[in-house]
């Protein structure tokens, strides 16, 4: 079987899920779904079989970096539309941030971050097909979070965040550690049991990737100026549950960075001279894999599929990235 990136373009199909908890029963929220429908895509595997792929674990859950998955000319295109979109929104990691003048970052607000998932440059299609793929092979649905969780505070949980940072500060850094969810201590909304008849939905609370419970991950894109370097740092750095810094990810462009969004991260401090302008974008998918099996371990189902269709993993030590 073969397929054109050009031509052939994932398919994906929306529903709705309901609130198990009533804090964000506020205006603002959208339980909107968005599913990507499983296809075998070749040229997904043939990406896959040609990428750079760094495997790490950090409190037994997995993180992938994944390198080289897209072409040079969709890199490009990536870089001219960070350049040519717009991002509204200013945010700061930290009061302490600002008093070290820290440059807010800027991100998207609803309408942009609909415009680029519904009309996404080039090589977003060819994510979105990675999903598929991954949907087809792992035997499971793959769909985002709920399009916005906002609660009674005004606190906005997104399934897919656009951020474009020139600066971060250690504080940020420190302060800016947070889990993109933790189900062993609720979530707040419905996921569908794909399997039996006795239950409509599964427990709010559960083990994340436990066989027959959903898993939770997220997908990072970084997009960098032309002039960005590597040691200008901004990438993500991981944590252990104490705390402790356990690996940096690189912010390599059109790096992809896949981890199960239980682990603690943040990003990290940045290293640019007072004198350069200079900038990195991130693309975060909040997504939810689904069994469709009672007894199916997914992570360990992913591991067999990597295996299987004979993709090469690197295994990366904790702080391996970090050195320098």
């Amino acid at each position: 079987m073969s397929d054109s990136p050009d031509t052939e373009l994932p398919k994906i199909k929306k529903s709705a899920t309901v609130l198990t908890d009533d804090c964000y029963n506020t205006p603002q929220t959208s339980l909107l779904l968005f599913h990507f429908e499983p296809h075998p895509f070749t040229s997904s595997k043939m990406r896959m079989q040609n990428s750079q792929v760094k495997h790490a674990s950090v409190d037994n859950k997995d993180i992938f970096l994944i390198d080289h998955f897209f072409s040079a000319d969709e890199g490009m295109d990536n870089c001219n539309y960070c350049r040519k979109t717009t991002f509204s929104r200013n945010s700061y990691g930290s009061a302490e941030a600002i008093m070290q003048g820290e440059k807010p970052a800027k991100s998207m607000d609803g309408k942009e971050r609909w415009q680029f998932f519904s009309r996404p440059p080039k090589g977003i299609h060819e994510l979105y097909k990675l999903f598929s793929w991954l949907a087809f092979h792992l035997d499971a649905d793959i769909s985002t979070l709920p399009w916005e969780l906002c609660d009674k505070s005004s606190h906005i949980s997104s399934s897919v965040i656009c951020n474009l940072l020139e600066k971060v500060t250690e504080e940020s850094r420190e302060l800016g550690k947070h889990q993109d969810c933790n189900p062993e201590k609720g979530i707040a909304f419905g996921i569908p049991v794909l399997y039996g008849e006795d239950q409509q939905f599964h427990s709010s609370k559960f083990v994340n990737g436990d066989p027959g419970k959903p898993w939770l991950i997220t997908v990072m894109l970084y997009t960098t100026a032309e002039n960005f370097t590597e040691d200008h740092r901004m990438g993500t750095a991981f944590y252990s549950k104490n705390g402790q810094l356990v690996l940096r990810s690189k912010c390599l462009s059109m790096r992809l960075v896949f981890f199960e969004s239980d682990i603690f991260h943040s990003i990290e401090e940045s290293t640019i001279p007072k004198e350069l302008q200079t900038w990195r974008v991130s693309y975060v998918f909040k997504l939810l894999v689904n069994p469709k099996k009672n007894t199916y371990p997914l992570r360990e189902a992913l591991a067999r599929v990597l295996q299987n269709e004979q993709i090469p993993i690197e295994i990366v030590s904790l702080g391996a990235e970090s050195r320098r």
